[in-house]
């Protein structure tokens, strides 16, 4: 009798370099009352996407499972562009763009996640409350918390460790108390190991608005990662083999479980 063969892991690919995810707190009693049976019934009551109809969106795919409920979403958005005529006028001309991604709501957790554009996650916040009246605001996750999970990426105890491999490329600070100073951005190579660059977070009160670099996932696989928490916002930039979607859940469940609530 054979062996089964393993199934191959999930893999994400994106059609653009990275993933983006951008992240909500459903703040609301009505995501309390809603079952994902409900919320799924809402959302399919939705009329097809119509490029030129309003909300200029639509949901398919859509699917419950408990509290959670996942569609894909499609939406239409209106682009101004300018150039110039044959008499050399500068005009304007507008055009129609349609963008896809999708979305996971937890109604236990009260979180949602849109896997797409700002854009798109604004259409879809704007069309959960007119159609149920959850209001989502972005993920905040507070000073402290912040810095757990920068120093989860760049001393990481859930992957194999390649410390050689992972490299903070870019890091600022906010709300810094050092004078005039309330900002600053470094850019360069290996940041979590200046010295001088911690200060700003430890010494002068600074609160890290985003960063990007590279770290290593679960997986034992180093993406380049860009956390925005001013923007609740991840984007994860793919390899050669896309991204795992394990890994793609790793990153979302840290941000979700030191968000506050």
């Amino acid at each position: 009798m054979s062996a089964k063969t393993p199934t191959p892991p999930s893999r994400i690919e994106p059609l653009g370099l990275w993933q983006s995810v951008r992240l909500f707190t459903l703040n609301d009693e009505a995501a309390k009352k809603l079952t994902g049976a409900q919320l799924a019934s809402i959302l399919s009551g939705l009329a097809p996407f119509d490029a030129d109809k309003e909300p200029k969106a639509g949901f398919t795919n859509i699917d419950s499972r408990g509290k959670t409920v996942i569609a894909d979403l499609k939406a239409a958005f209106n682009v101004v562009a300018h150039e110039f005529d044959t008499a050399g006028e500068r005009i304007s001309k507008k055009y129609s763009t349609i963008e896809r991604g999708n979305i996971t709501v937890r109604l236990d957790e009260k979180v949602a996640e849109v896997r797409g554009s700002g854009r798109l996650a604004m259409r879809f916040r704007k069309i959960l409350m007119d159609m149920t009246e959850i209001v989502a605001e972005p993920l905040f996750v507070d000073k402290e918390a912040r810095r757990v999970i920068f120093d989860k990426l760049v001393k990481p105890t859930e992957a194999p460790p390649k410390p050689l491999e992972i490299n903070v490329e870019d890091i600022v600070y906010t709300d810094i108390e050092k004078k005039e100073l309330r900002k600053a951005e470094f850019q360069g190579d290996k940041l979590q190991h200046k010295a001088e660059v911690g200060h700003y977070g430890r010494m002068y009160g600074g609160t890290i608005s985003r960063f990007t670099g590279i770290f290593v996932y679960p997986s034992n696989t180093p993406y380049k990662t860009s956390v925005n928490y001013d923007g609740s916002c991840i984007m994860v930039f793919k390899t050669s083999d896309g991204i795992l979607e394990k890994d793609l859940r790793w990153i979302i469940k840290m941000l979700v479980e030191n968000a506050s609530q």
